[in-house]
């Protein structure tokens, strides 16, 4: 099976076009503005992953069902390389539980898709990158308004599900048990031009930079590949293993 597989006249292709010529460096500071102070809802985890039962990815060329099934074949495929490791396998099923986003009436773009770096030189390596000739960015400085070495985490990338779900885990860090170093796995999954390409790698700038890089890559080996698994049978005892796993980990209602 190839995957991520970009081609032009698709419903991907037009996602894109939209992405580029709306995600600046002004809509990415609105944005986590606006979710800064975490006030649409409160719900669990358990009902924030029933809601990707209706959510199709728009982005992804790979995935035509529900998110929620690829929720449980990411996590079902870490369990089956970590069997003891049970945080690792809620971060497999949660990743993507940012994409309740929609349920606010946020645009697709704003939601799904390949994170980038607003604010300085968009990289070739990027989707559909010749549609990226009229964001502001296409001419900048490869640096722009950042300084070498400056560390990824003092970059702004475009705002979608990624940087929203790692809000909703530091802003409810009471109320769960999962640890920091999965909270950075779910903010730069979608990150591809940097851990599948290597772009701004002169961004990093420290050991703890290329630990997050190296987690991150072994993380996508199961959410890209969990896209093949699609004889994978989510049966009622999977559902259960996972729901007692998150009463276990999340204490109760979140504030999303």
């Amino acid at each position: 099976m190839s995957l991520r597989k970009y081609e032009k006249n698709t419903k991907q292709y037009e996602f894109y076009k939209r992405m580029y010529k709306h995600q600046d460096l002004n809509f990415v500071l609105k944005m986590k503005q606006k979710y800064s102070k975490l006030d649409n809802i409160k719900m669990t985890m358990n009902k924030a992953l029933s809601l990707m039962d209706s959510f199709i990815d728009p982005s992804d060329p790979d995935v035509d069902e529900p998110n929620s099934i690829h929720a449980y074949q990411t996590a079902e495929r870490i369990r089956k390389k970590y069997p003891d490791d049970k945080e690792y396998q809620i971060i497999g099923l949660i990743h993507d539980l940012g994409k309740v986003l929609f349920t606010f009436d946020e645009p697709d773009y704003a939601v799904v898709g390949d994170t980038f770096v607003v604010g300085c030189r968009i990289p070739g390596t990027v989707v559909y990158y010749e549609e990226t000739k009229n964001h502001p960015d296409f001419n900048s400085n490869v640096f722009g308004i950042y300084n070498k070495y400056c560390g990824i985490d003092n970059l702004h990338l475009s705002y979608g599900h990624d940087e929203y779900l790692y809000e909703v885990l530091k802003q409810n860090s009471d109320k769960h048990f999962i640890s920091k170093k999965y909270w950075d796995i779910i903010k730069y999954h979608s990150f591809y031009p940097w851990h599948n390409k290597y772009s701004y790698s002169y961004f990093m700038n420290n050991d703890t930079d290329i630990e997050k890089l190296r987690l991150v890559k072994e993380f996508n080996e199961f959410d890209l590949y969990s896209k093949e698994d699609k004889e994978l049978e989510i049966t009622d005892k999977i559902k259960k293993y996972y729901n007692e796993l998150l009463n276990e980990y999340f204490k109760g209602e979140l504030q999303w």
